[in-house]
């Protein structure tokens, strides 16, 4: 059997595979998630080891299962970091080992209100923002011009 027989055979016996190409291709289109999953299933997985060391429960993927409600399956699957983890099971998994897998920064949302201020007797009042007319005016006493946040 020649070289250019060899060669034929193996290109005729060989397996296409390209499902690389695609995975690749997911994990690309997924890094996003893929990544905060995979940081997740660390932190979840130290937390396991350290409290398998102090005792503390949950100290295994299955005392945690049980903790969640869950399979010892789907815990295997959190800690393998390809889990899209919904934001109640992340909290769930939060509550149950004491520690933080994400924090959302809290923003304060504030609105600027100028309102105008006559004066009355000695009395300083504001004008509701929406009157225009002189004859409607709040109860709210105040001493100076201010711009108020609600």
């Amino acid at each position: 059997m020649g070289i250019n027989n060899i060669k034929q055979k193996l290109i005729q016996n060989s397996i296409n595979d390209s499902s690389w190409l695609e995975k690749a291709k997911w994990r690309q289109e997924n890094e996003d998630w893929l990544d905060i999953s995979f940081n997740i299933a660390v932190k979840v997985a130290s937390t396991l080891s350290a409290n398998k060391k102090s005792g503390t429960f949950p100290k295994s993927q299955v005392e945690l299962a049980e903790a969640m409600s869950c399979t010892p399956q789907y815990v295997n699957k959190l800690l393998r970091g390809q889990e899209n983890l919904q934001i109640e099971t992340i909290c769930r998994v939060q509550s149950i080992l004491g520690i933080k897998l994400i924090e959302v920064p809290k923003i304060t949302v504030t609105q600027t209100i100028k309102y105008s201020s006559e004066t009355w007797f000695g009395a300083t009042y504001i004008k509701t923002p929406s009157t225009t007319t002189s004859s409607h005016y709040s109860k709210l006493k105040i001493v100076e011009d201010y711009e108020l946040a609600a």
